[in-house]
């Protein structure tokens, strides 16, 4: 009779799987990251524009909240992402930003950790892992792309499955591509990759009847991909956008978030290319032409604009695992057995009473969390001071001409500002008119503020705006601090500082 005790027992127990590890540790991580996460201007934009859909109870199709161009078309493509930080942040004010980044990164890693799992022995499947998390991290932001790291790695994942299944995505990731287009624009990058692994379905088919069965299942899940993408309140314009973005040029080259890594200063991706060298050297894959095809491509993303870095670190595992997966378990054996043994019990999935224990784990910290107001340091991008004596001096009122990256800021403040982050919505000569006005490129500054009516200036402190303003006819400085300096149209109201 004690046998059948034993086994109750032992299905009793709590058994939180490796992904679950994996997620918990993620979630602290990301909290403990606390303000870093805060440290982006248009993180004010996104939570101003989703606290305007509540308000308004509808997704904006022209440029709300901006000075210059209120009535001008605007997709709002990644209104559901606003939405949530715009709820996150109305309900728990910063704590609850960063709550809802560190859930969507966690959940991110812990698919990621399962779906690698399936194919590579715990320890690879950590490194892989960890791999991702290292290129996720310098993204680790309150900004719409970050609720999309779930989806990109169940969409990825499942995409990866059908292949090595020989068959076609299934149609439950379908709502997963409404979603991500309802999210962010980077959903094309999850379309792009089902015409690429339809391309590899294709060329691996050993007969004709191979072939044709390849491009009808592919087909028709592309389509339907597709088609999921239009169920935005765009429709399919929702398709149109990710593209007229590409086109800005200038844009593109001007504004940080789109450039290039700059390997001057250390550069998360130059650690993965020289690790994922070594491991080449080492381990010697042996991967088909299609996957080293897909993954020079993602390098090629990565190196081009520097946001890519999410799909190079999340996919490559992906693309990698199954077909190294048997090589690397002889290694493992031979060389990390004793570790890997610790590790397998955790590679079966949780039992009830794991998930429910680490699920009252993150409800505590997360309560514990937020029972805290989080105290905002410094942030370089929000010139609080600038704008209470801008306030003060009844300067507000009037028209502004801003700093590029404190246009958010302006917005989360209830200004109106001449540009803000949309780059999209002012366009490419628009930008290329102001950026160049400012930087000293042009005599185009005074123009600018004539056209504009504008009233006040905020210009970085160091910038070389500011020293333009300084020397410029008709303009008087009220405010200067570390962040911003404030200067105001001799006539209007305001008193110098003295300086």
């Amino acid at each position: 009779m004690a046998e059948p005790v034993s086994i109750s027992l032992a299905k009793s127990r709590i058994h939180i799987s490796l992904p679950v590890v994996v997620a918990l540790l993620a979630f602290a991580a990301a909290l403990c990251w606390g303000n870093t996460v805060l440290f982006d201007e248009d993180t004010y934009l996104h939570i101003a524009i989703g606290r305007w859909i509540f308000i308004h109870h509808a997704v904006p199709h022209v440029g709300v909240l901006s000075e210059t161009m209120p009535n001008a078309p605007w997709v709002a493509d990644e209104w559901l992402a606003q939405a949530i930080l715009g709820l996150l942040y109305t309900v728990w004010s910063w704590n609850g930003v960063v709550l809802g980044t560190a859930l969507s990164f966690a959940a991110a890693l812990a698919i990621l950790t399962r779906y690698l799992l399936r194919w590579l022995e715990p320890v690879p499947a950590l490194i892989g892992m960890i791999s991702a998390a290292g290129m996720m991290f310098p993204h680790l932001l309150a900004r719409p792309h970050i609720f999309t790291f779930p989806v990109i790695a169940l969409w990825f994942g499942a995409l990866v499955e059908a292949r090595e299944r020989d068959n076609a995505p299934p149609l439950w990731t379908l709502p997963l591509m409404v979603l991500w287009a309802n999210l962010h624009g980077g959903f094309v990058v999850g379309l792009g990759f089902v015409g690429i692994f339809a391309v590899e379905a294709v060329l691996v088919a050993k007969t004709n009847v191979a072939r044709l069965t390849a491009i009808r299942r592919w087909g028709v899940f592309g389509v339907l991909a597709v088609a999921a993408c239009t169920i935005t309140p765009f429709g399919v314009y929702t398709l149109w956008l990710p593209f007229h973005v590409i086109q800005m040029k200038y844009a593109l080259s001007a504004l940080f978030e789109w450039q290039s890594p700059s390997f001057q200063t250390f550069q998360v991706i130059e650690v993965w290319i020289i690790t994922a060298a070594v491991l080449i050297l080492v381990c010697r894959p042996r991967l088909p032409l299609t996957r080293v095809a897909m993954i020079l491509l993602l390098l090629h993303m990565t190196l081009v604009h520097r946001r890519n870095a999410d799909f190079l670190g999340i996919l490559t595992p992906l693309l990698v695992a199954p077909y190294i997966g048997a090589q690397l378990r002889n290694r493992v054996t031979q060389h990390v057995s004793s570790a890997d043994e610790v590790f397998s019990r955790l590679a079966r999935p949780a039992n009830f009473l794991g998930m429910v224990v680490a699920t009252a784990l993150m409800l505590i910290a997360s309560a514990g969390y937020l029972a805290f107001p989080l105290a905002r340091s410094a942030d370089p991008n929000a010139p609080v001071a600038a704008i209470a004596a801008a306030r003060e001096n009844h300067l507000t009122d009037g028209r502004v001409f801003n700093q590029y990256g404190f246009g958010d800021y302006l917005i989360f403040s209830g200004i109106a500002p001449f540009i803000d982050g949309r780059a999209e919505l002012y366009g490419d000569e628009f930008i290329k008119r102001y950026l160049k006005a400012i930087w000293g490129q042009s005599d185009d500054l005074p123009r600018l503020l004539d056209e504009g009516h504008i009233t006040w200036t905020l210009f970085d402190a160091d910038g070389t705006a500011a020293v333009l303003m300084k020397h410029l006819p008709g303009w008087r400085r009220v405010y200067e601090d570390k962040v911003a300096v404030v200067y105001v149209r001799v006539g209007q109201a305001g008193k110098p500082d003295g300086n």
